[in-house]
Protein backbone atom coordinates (compact mmCIF):
# COMPACT_ATOMS: atom_id res chain seq x y z
CA UNK A 1 0.00 0.00 0.00
CA UNK A 2 1.10 3.75 -0.79
CA UNK A 3 2.21 5.75 1.78
CA UNK A 4 -0.24 8.63 1.86
CA UNK A 5 0.64 12.17 3.04
CA UNK A 6 -1.45 15.31 4.36
CA UNK A 7 -2.22 18.20 2.08
CA UNK A 8 -0.44 20.20 4.83
CA UNK A 9 2.61 17.88 4.20
CA UNK A 10 2.20 18.22 0.42
CA UNK A 11 1.84 22.35 1.01
CA UNK A 12 5.08 21.94 3.07
CA UNK A 13 7.11 19.61 0.52
CA UNK A 14 6.26 22.14 -2.40
CA UNK A 15 7.30 25.23 -0.87
CA UNK A 16 10.98 23.59 0.29
CA UNK A 17 11.45 22.30 -3.15
CA UNK A 18 10.88 25.90 -4.57
CA UNK A 19 7.28 26.18 -5.57
CA UNK A 20 6.50 30.13 -4.33
CA UNK A 21 2.53 30.33 -4.46
CA UNK A 22 1.68 33.56 -5.44
CA UNK A 23 -0.98 32.83 -6.93
CA UNK A 24 0.25 32.02 -11.23
CA UNK A 25 0.88 28.47 -11.27
CA UNK A 26 2.58 28.80 -15.07
CA UNK A 27 4.50 31.67 -13.11
CA UNK A 28 5.44 30.11 -10.24
CA UNK A 29 6.53 26.40 -11.56
CA UNK A 30 8.37 24.79 -13.80
CA UNK A 31 7.27 21.35 -15.97
CA UNK A 32 9.47 19.33 -13.54
CA UNK A 33 7.51 21.10 -10.74
CA UNK A 34 4.18 20.54 -11.83
CA UNK A 35 5.00 16.92 -12.50
CA UNK A 36 6.25 17.14 -9.29
CA UNK A 37 3.00 18.61 -7.44
CA UNK A 38 1.22 16.06 -9.47
CA UNK A 39 2.99 12.89 -7.66
CA UNK A 40 2.47 14.85 -4.18
CA UNK A 41 -1.23 15.28 -5.51
CA UNK A 42 -1.66 11.25 -5.98
CA UNK A 43 0.30 11.30 -2.26
CA UNK A 44 -2.26 12.80 -0.92
CA UNK A 45 -5.08 11.44 -2.55
CA UNK A 46 -6.25 14.54 -3.95
CA UNK A 47 -8.25 14.08 -7.64
CA UNK A 48 -8.94 16.46 -9.69
CA UNK A 49 -12.27 17.06 -11.04
CA UNK A 50 -13.79 15.07 -13.86
CA UNK A 51 -14.10 17.32 -16.72
CA UNK A 52 -10.97 19.62 -16.32
CA UNK A 53 -9.05 20.80 -18.98
CA UNK A 54 -5.53 20.97 -17.27
CA UNK A 55 -3.19 18.98 -15.65
CA UNK A 56 -3.31 17.48 -12.27
CA UNK A 57 -0.10 19.79 -10.72
CA UNK A 58 -1.76 22.66 -11.84
CA UNK A 59 -5.01 22.16 -10.22
CA UNK A 60 -3.55 20.87 -7.06
CA UNK A 61 -1.79 24.13 -7.11
CA UNK A 62 -4.76 25.65 -7.39
CA UNK A 63 -5.82 23.66 -4.28
CA UNK A 64 -2.99 24.10 -2.27
CA UNK A 65 -3.38 27.43 -2.55
CA UNK A 66 -6.57 28.66 -1.82
CA UNK A 67 -5.94 26.36 1.46
CA UNK A 68 -2.96 27.60 2.18
CA UNK A 69 -1.76 30.60 -0.22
Amino acid sequence: MKKKITKLAAFKLAKANGIKFSGSFHADCSVSQGEYLAELARKAGYRKPRLASGSTGRYFYNHLYKIYG
